[in-house]
């Protein structure tokens, strides 16, 4: 259990700095964002998200996602890394996986 918090808490201090260098953007607007991907991961585990986001070419996406059935998929549990700069899901409207850069997402919502 503390290995996983030591893990969780590395990512979110490489990831506020990667994110507030990248955007511009001050540590504590990039670690809002990283905690925002962090809670949409763990809801993803478990069930649907509607995720907002900003692709690579400034164009925003608004997509019904979930990580139910990666590690059926992908043979393998799903893990948050130091490395990681985006996140896969599955897209409920393409049908298959897709990711976005964790520096690009604008927001999430549960769908019940």
């Amino acid at each position: 259990m503390k290995r996983n918090k030591k893990r969780s808490d590395d990512c979110m201090s490489i990831w506020k700095r990667r994110i507030a260098a990248e955007k511009g953007i001050s540590e504590i607007n990039a670690e809002k964002i990283v905690q925002k991907c962090m809670e949409l991961v763990k809801h993803m585990l478990y069930g649907n998200v509607m995720i907002a986001f900003q692709k690579q070419d400034g164009t925003f996406c608004l997509e019904k996602g979930t990580l139910v059935g990666y590690e059926k998929f992908f043979h393998r549990e799903f893990k948050l890394t130091v490395k990681q700069e985006s996140v896969v899901y599955w897209s409920e409207e393409q049908h298959g996986w897709r990711r976005f850069r964790i520096s690009n997402l604008m927001g999430w919502k549960a769908v019940v």
